[in-house]
């Protein structure tokens, strides 16, 4: 049997290695990451997704309370800091 070195394994662990690459060398990943097909997160990419994620809720709730504060709006305020307050966003 003849050994190929082009063999569908091959290509697709060097367009892994070249996306990762691509990833570490260009400071704004958005663009590539968007342009992909598909995706695939490990674990560790969910939680630092979900961190962001949490983080841009707080600040958003943050931003909101203050509003609302200046505002005198009671409701809003009560909303926001109720157990139920990503809700209220």
């Amino acid at each position: 049997m003849m050994n190929n070195d082009k063999n569908s394994n091959h290509f697709k662990q060097e367009l892994d290695l070249n996306v990762y690459m691509d990833a570490m060398t260009d400071t704004d990943n958005t663009q590539l990451i968007l342009k992909r097909e598909k995706t695939r997160y490990t674990d560790g990419a969910n939680k630092v997704i979900q961190k962001v994620q949490n983080e841009f809720l707080e600040k958003k709730r943050v931003e909101e309370i203050d509003m609302a504060l200046a505002n005198k709006d009671k409701e809003r305020f009560m909303q926001l800091t109720s157990a139920n307050w990503k809700d209220a966003l």
